[in-house]
């Protein structure tokens, strides 16, 4: 098959954004400013994310440990084990903290089933700061819409599952696009007229593979 599968973590493979839900948390500050900011064009993802989580100042250990219960995504590991079976390359595409990614794959066993693609995280007494990947076209909204346009430079179909809307420029671009059901990204779909198939679990992207 010449196809990827990219997919979002926080809120996608989660049920809950584990993003959101630290910044809730922890942040010393009124972080939702920027993400209106964000929303409304005033803010690059990444300018938002380096901004909000500046107010975070907690310890990696701190924040792993308020994450503890948080649940998966029914279907997933299933999807992953279809791709891996079937020669279909799987990568986490990530705004979120890579130590929480890395933690959460290391602990069901998923760390050598799939590749990420995410910005570094330094932990500093002036909060969390990432550093974001090099993007291969300068015109890229942002790190996610610039890598679906890598691998579509290489030729490949791309698939796309997230469910905010910081996933929107890539879930556009995409070949094929899912959104989580209700959320942030299945909204703006629908208002800008993406077509992007609502899920609720994985299962249904198993479906759309066994007949692409």
């Amino acid at each position: 098959m010449n196809l990827v599968l990219l997919c979002d973590f926080d809120g996608t493979i989660t049920t809950v954004d584990t993003a959101e839900l630290i910044l809730s948390r922890f942040a010393e500050g009124e972080w939702r400013t920027f993400d209106r900011q964000f929303e409304n064009g005033g803010l690059t993802l990444e300018d938002c994310l380096n901004k909000e989580f500046a107010l975070v100042r907690v310890s990696k250990q701190d924040i792993i440990d308020e994450l503890k219960n948080i649940e998966f995504r029914p279907g997933f590991e299933q999807l992953v084990r279809y791709c891996r079976e079937n020669h279909i390359p799987f990568v986490i595409v990530s705004a979120g903290l890579d130590f929480v990614v890395e933690h959460f794959l290391k602990l069901r066993g998923w760390k050598q089933l799939v590749e990420t693609f995410m910005g570094k995280t330094e932990t500093t007494p002036n909060g969390i700061k990432f550093t974001f990947p090099e993007r291969y076209d300068k015109t890229s909204a942002n790190f996610k819409q610039d890598f679906v346009r890598q691998w579509k430079s290489r030729g490949k179909e791309v698939i796309f599952i997230g469910d905010g809307s910081g996933d929107y420029d890539a879930a556009r671009e995409a070949d094929i696009a899912f959104a989580i059901k209700d959320s942030k990204l299945a909204e703006l779909c629908a208002k800008h007229k993406i077509h992007c198939r609502s899920i609720t679990d994985f299962l249904g992207v198993i479906e759309t593979l066994r007949r692409t």
